[in-house]
């Protein structure tokens, strides 16, 4: 059957290639100017010029967007539903495994369920409605639960919602000053180790639904408190695991999940195979195991996820909210900081880790605001905030969940099981979302990072050996090595945001040693050994001193030194105060040095702490900017005289002429060749 032109608004344009005005899709941000009369008379026009098919027959008539009768509105919207298909499966099947981990967090920071699962779909919807990166979820966090806990333990969940507000606020400001280009000082093997320690961190914590689920929520959440965040936290806890034909079953459950979710997306793309995967089990469970008289977990056994629309906390009668004063400030502001630096950190690292799965490139600046505004709003509602939610991210971008559709449709998917469907997702068997979430943490982790780990360590002999001859081309240096390995050991024991913390910083001292290793000092004595010549090169910084300072030999030079600069960096204060020292050092031996052939960058870093700079030093220290002609210079040196009246001398050389400018002093013309 030939389709009708009622779709012209979506199905005739995208056959034709042209680009629809006013696009109904969310997100989407319309370049075309066109006003609704014009696009009007364009579909009208096309409909004239298109009213049979190619055999002849004749289409329906064609009613445009904006008729009376409603027609084309419905149809309309029924074609955006089949384009946007993927988007919207997508977030159903998200919002599923959002829940059980919400109401888990929940338990973690200490306050009730669904003050996780408002925090679920109030995060998701206004960071992406505000513009966080498209195809990110958020929701509520472990990471960020657990820095809750001292605060929920000592005033209450009241001070909790303020405590989020601000660190929304933190957020947001952070994204507006540009704070989010600040994850490029993230090196690469840290975001290896985070997305591998991340996967391995996600598989454990589903052996959480293999245990049974009888305690009170006051019983778990002291012991949550008591393990704190580490991810072996399912084997050292003191819950009874599930046994007999129930663990049985949830392994069937488990696998089947599994199975479904790899194999369906060879046989067809046309449903999310997450979902289908969750189905699968859940049919199982009660057209098979129920009625067999054997049962296994389900949603309803960890927590109901009934609720009801939330209002602002102020106006709701089960909060007692304080008062805003400095006294309140005092006790949050520490959990807003660590709650703020927290759920950015795990969001722009997400948000990388999404980049390089899709090829496109997310705002961080953006996101940032986009967090932001979720905890504030989050906050103002009775919910208890977070961040991206790494593992429903990756699990919506596997599904083709790609635009902000997907982020808003499991938000308000999530909104409609708390106020409506909760009774039927209840019934889902807990199982089959450690299934689909395995699936996730395989391909989560970095698998070829194995192979490099393992060539890295290997012995020499072993890496020209034919044998491991692909593990031997796959070496990178050991500290990087040793810095995936330190952040995945960090992340399993403590938490994904301190690991990547401490990996940076080790990430760092390594960088500030190797660099300082880079420093070379050439020493050349005269043919009349009258003089000396050290040529410096590299980075002098707080790293390169001790080197820099022994490379030097102050009592055995000649009476004249001179030490130029030209291939070396001048970095800090550490740097300007060895120059100092090593000046001094040569003047208690009366011994004449001269400074020359400054860079430009290291000109200008001693330009500005010319106050810092001492005796001989600053004597000829700096070339006066307006001396330099732009476009003119081809090579600047600088002369420190090394002597006792003071007066600078600096030489510059413009297009071969070399001039010689004496300060205190009368001028004197000096050939080049004489130029220090």
């Amino acid at each position: 059957m030939a389709p009708t032109k009622a779709t012209v608004s979506s199905y005739e344009l995208a056959k034709t290639g042209e680009t629809q005005p006013n696009p109904v899709s969310l997100g989407a941000s319309p370049d075309a100017k066109q006003s609704e009369g014009d696009l009007e008379n364009t579909l009208t026009e096309r409909r004239n010029e298109a009213t049979h098919d190619e055999n002849g027959n004749a289409y329906g008539r064609v009613d445009c967007l904006w008729n009376k009768d409603g027609k084309s509105v419905v149809q309309s919207f029924l074609s955006w539903l089949i384009v946007n298909k993927s988007q919207l499966l997508s977030g159903v099947t998200v919002s599923l495994a959002q829940v059980p981990e919400a109401v888990a967090f929940s338990l973690v920071a200490g306050v009730k369920p669904i003050v996780g699962l408002h925090a679920a779909w109030i995060m998701g919807f206004f960071t992406a409605v505000v513009g966080g990166r498209p195809g990110m979820i958020s929701g509520a966090t472990g990471a960020v639960a657990v820095v809750m806990i001292d605060l929920v333990a000592d005033y209450g969940v009241e001070y909790l919602f303020y405590a989020v507000m601000l660190a929304g606020i933190i957020q947001a400001l952070f994204g507006a000053l540009g704070g989010g280009a600040l994850v490029r000082m993230i090196p690469h093997p840290v975001m290896v180790g985070f997305v591998n320690g991340l996967g391995i961190v996600i598989g454990l914590a589903q052996f959480n639904s293999f245990k049974v689920q009888d305690s009170s929520d006051e019983d778990r959440r002291l012991q949550s408190r008591r393990l704190g965040g580490g991810a072996f936290t399912p084997f050292t806890n003191d819950e009874e695991w599930v046994s007999g034909t129930t663990a049985m079953w949830m392994a069937i459950h488990v696998l089947i999940a599994m199975f479904v979710t790899i194999m369906l997306p060879r046989l067809t793309k046309a449903f999310p195979s997450a979902l289908a995967g969750i189905l699968s089990p859940t049919i199982v469970e009660w057209a098979i195991v129920r009625p067999i008289g054997h049962r296994t977990n389900v949603i309803e056994d960890v927590s109901s996820v009934a609720g009801s629309v939330p209002i602002p906390i102020w106006f709701d009668d089960q909060y007692n909210m304080p008062s805003l004063s400095f006294d309140l400030l005092g006790k949050i502001w520490v959990t807003s900081v660590l709650i703020a630096c927290i759920g950015m950190l795990e969001s722009l690292m997400t948000l990388s880790l999404i980049d390089d799965m899709t090829g496109t490139k997310g705002n961080r600046n953006q996101e940032c605001i986009g967090q932001g505004t979720g905890n504030i709003i989050s906050g103002m509602f009775g919910a208890m905030g977070g961040c991206t939610t790494i593992g429903q991210s990756i699990m919506n971008i596997h599904n083709g969940g790609t635009t902000r559709l997907s982020a808003v449709s499991a938000s308000m998917f999530m909104l409609l099981i708390i106020l409506v469907a909760y009774p039927v997702i209840n019934l889902i068997p807990t199982a089959a979302l450690v299934g689909v979430m395995f699936v996730i943490c395989y391909h989560t982790i970095e698998w070829s990072s194995i192979n490099v780990m393992f060539s890295t360590f290997m012995p020499r002999k072993w890496r020209t050996d034919d044998k491991f001859k692909l593990a031997g081309e796959a070496k990178v240096n050991r500290s990087d090595a040793v810095t995936v390995l330190l952040v995945m050991a960090v992340t399993l024991v403590m938490d994904l945001a301190v690991a990547v913390v401490i990996g940076i910083v080790f990430s760092s001292l390594i960088f500030s040693w190797n660099s300082g290793s880079t420093l070379t000092v050439e020493r050349t004595l005269s043919p009349d050994k009258k003089s000396v010549t050290y040529e410096v090169g590299g980075s002098l910084f707080f790293a390169s001193i001790m080197p820099f300072m022994d490379k030097f030999q102050v009592r055995d030079d000649p009476k004249n030194v001179h030490i130029h600069f030209d291939n070396c960096d001048i970095y800090d204060w550490s740097a300007i105060e060895a120059v100092n020292s090593l000046a001094e050092k040569y003047n208690e031996v009366e011994k004449t040095v001269k400074f020359g052939k400054i860079s430009l960058s290291s000109r200008r870093i001693m330009e500005k702490a010319k106050q810092l700079l001492k005796g001989e030093v600053a004597a000829g220290a700096i070339i006066n900017e307006e001396e330099i002609v732009p476009g003119e210079t081809n090579k600047i040196g600088e002369g420190f005289i090394g002597g006792r009246d003071g007066r600078k001398t600096t030489w510059v050389e413009r297009g071969g002429d070399t001039t010689k400018r004496r300060k205190g002093g009368a001028s004197v013309d000096e050939d080049a060749s004489n130029k220090v």
